[in-house]
């Protein structure tokens, strides 16, 4: 017998789940130990008893997309098989995961004996072992350096703990206290999914659970074909290259190529062309690769289409094995970021030839210092700061300053007060960087600063995007600056080699000034209204000199208003070479 369809219905079950996944955050978040699960470094999600994920909640497209990469290794071990009481863990890149520092907890939720559902938590470890400390360096040339990789296995059988597995884990791990805490912070938060899970079935049953997950599946198949077809179809290309093989090499040049087929209601994205995979730890998983796409696809559909396994059925992606976006076993991958932040970009710029008044320039930045090192008590710490420069200039509006990529999600900022709480450093800048946004009928993100100074000897590493090309502008627009390390040392400053991954020993009363790049413009520069740009520099985020040259607009330094007579002058002397070109 058909089962009669109740919309209303299914948008409550829909927001309940969502509900469900931020009441597992919250416990996630409050019980966490790091300093990075305390800043939103870590994603919450729901699968159906059949391992489908279901989308929504505390967790970014992008963590959805590996997810759902990493549960049919979980089902393909385990399936037929779990028990209340049993909790997975697994950080093996080659197993769904992105890299092993992001170790992920999966937990079956039972309801009357039934399995109808699986709860699921990562975060990133600030340690997981290995030749380097935080487990992302670059300079790894394969896995078995990275750290302590983690296959799919069950940390509790039954309910009862895997003691041993748990106690070689910790002996392999530079700070065990926090690596414990943050695994047993997600596991309260599975747990706590559960339970919620069985309040709703309680109240709904199980067919009127399973109908809706239904639903919302094919639903958000439905809507991303619907979006696709707005596309006009064909074949939409761009082409990189990533200056940077894990080393640091003067000479490293690797070619980066997406070709995007858009056909009636579906799109391919082929990195064929792409380079083969690098010696260095910079090679993007796939399930990273195919996690880009699916973010940078869910820009262009209806913020109410779930980012679940409806949403990916109409998207294909090809990587060649072997090659940078697709790298082979044992293929070192810690340091994938920068390479994802360049393909994000590539996918964006190859979007909006498809859709030019739609499609934003993608944010910057991601970039970190990660520092270890023992307190003045001589306990043992780990720290790792992310922040980010912010989005490019829109169709229609200016970049943001100062915030993740928009398919990033929770990703917030390590406030200066808990670092300085926690760890041997001192925050001593924070802020923005005048005349760096790309100029552009609306200007993009600035480059925002940071300085810390450390208290106590450590081992440091400084993780950078765009050192050595900036973001481009479009549509007219300019590019934003680039980004750049100075360490002061005494008495001394010095830029810091244009790498990816730098490693330093610090010393007390050492500090590194390090700035994050700024985002390109979108629109011609001497289109932007007046007003903006003065507005700019009362906020200080434009000089009065960088107003003229930037975008020929003049200020008066003493009535701090527009001088409008010689802003037209200004303006129309920038467009009489054009006239006499032409």
């Amino acid at each position: 017998m058909a089962r009669s369809f109740d919309p209303i219905l299914v948008e409550v079950i829909k927001n309940e789940l969502a509900s469900i996944t931020e009441e597992m955050a919250i416990a996630v978040w409050k019980t966490g130990r790091s300093a990075m699960v305390k800043t939103g470094d870590f994603a919450t999600a729901i699968c159906d008893g059949q391992g489908r994920m279901l989308g929504q909640g505390y967790a970014a497209p992008f963590q959805l997309s590996f997810f759902m990469a990493m549960m049919p290794y979980v089902l393909d071990k385990f399936g037929g098989t779990f028990q209340p009481g049993d909790v997975v863990v697994v950080n093996d890149p080659y197993a769904g995961v992105t890299h092993m520092p992001d170790v992920a907890i999966i937990a079956p939720a039972f309801w009357r004996d039934q399995l109808v559902a699986f709860t699921l938590a990562y975060s990133h470890h600030t340690d997981i072992g290995g030749r380097f400390p935080g487990g992302f360096s670059s300079q790894c040339s394969e896995t078995f350096e990275e750290g302590l990789r983690l296959p799919v296995v069950k940390l509790y059988q039954a309910g009862e703990r895997n003691d041993a597995l748990l106690d070689t884990i910790l002996a392999n791990v530079r700070v065990s206290d926090e690596w414990l805490g943050d695994v047993e912070a997600k596991i309260a938060g599975c747990w706590r999914g559960e339970q919620e899970l069985r309040t709703l079935l309680d109240k709904y049953g199980l067919p009127t659970y399973q109908s809706s997950c239904d639903y919302l599946i094919d639903y958000a198949e439905r809507a991303t074909r619907a979006a696709l077809r707005e596309i006009e179809p064909g074949e939409y290309v761009h082409e990189d290259v990533f200056e940077d093989d894990g080393f640091g090499t003067d000479t490293a040049s690797l070619a980066l190529k997406l070709t995007l087929r858009i056909a009636e209601d579906t799109l391919t994205a082929d990195f064929t062309g792409t380079s083969p995979q690098a010696r260095g730890a910079i090679n993007l998983p796939l399930s990273m690769t195919q996690a880009t796409v699916f973010g940078a696809v869910k820009s262009i559909v209806s913020p109410d289409v779930l980012p679940n396994v409806g949403f990916v059925r109409p998207i294909s992606v090809i990587a060649e094995p072997g090659s940078l976006v697709n790298p082979q076993f044992p293929a070192a991958v810690g340091g994938r970021a920068p390479l994802f932040f360049r393909v994000f970009d590539m996918l964006f710029r190859a979007l909006a030839k498809a859709l030019p008044e739609r499609v934003p320039i993608p944010g910057e930045g991601g970039d970190v210092l990660h520092l270890t090192g023992q307190k003045a008590d001589g306990t043992p710490y780990a720290m790792m700061d992310i922040f980010f420069g912010g989005w490019g200039g829109r169709p229609r509006k200016d970049g943001i300053d100062g915030v993740a990529p928009m398919s990033f999600g929770s990703y917030g900022t390590i406030p200066a007060e808990l670092l300085e709480r926690e760890y041997p450093v001192v925050v001593d800048g924070f802020g923005y960087v005048p005349d760096t946004a790309g100029p552009g009928k609306y200007r993009g993100s600035l480059s925002i600063y940071k300085q810390w100074r450390f208290l106590q000897p450590g081992k440091a590493m400084v993780r950078t995007n765009r050192l050595l090309r900036a973001s481009e502008g479009m549509a007219g627009g300019r590019p934003g600056a680039l980004s750049t390390n100075i360490l002061n040392s005494g008495d001394a400053s010095q830029e810091l080699p244009r790498k990816a991954h730098m490693h330093l020993d610090v010393r007390p009363g050492d500090s590194i000034y390090h700035v994050v790049c700024a985002s390109g413009g979108h629109g011609d520069p001497f289109e932007r209204e007046p007003e903006k740009v003065l507005a700019d520099v009362k906020d200080e985020k434009l000089t009065i000199a960088g107003a003229r040259e930037q975008y020929g607009v003049v200020i008066d330094p003493q009535a701090g208003t527009v001088d409008w007579e010689q802003t037209r002058a200004v303006r129309q002397a920038r467009l009489e070479p054009v006239a006499a070109a032409d």
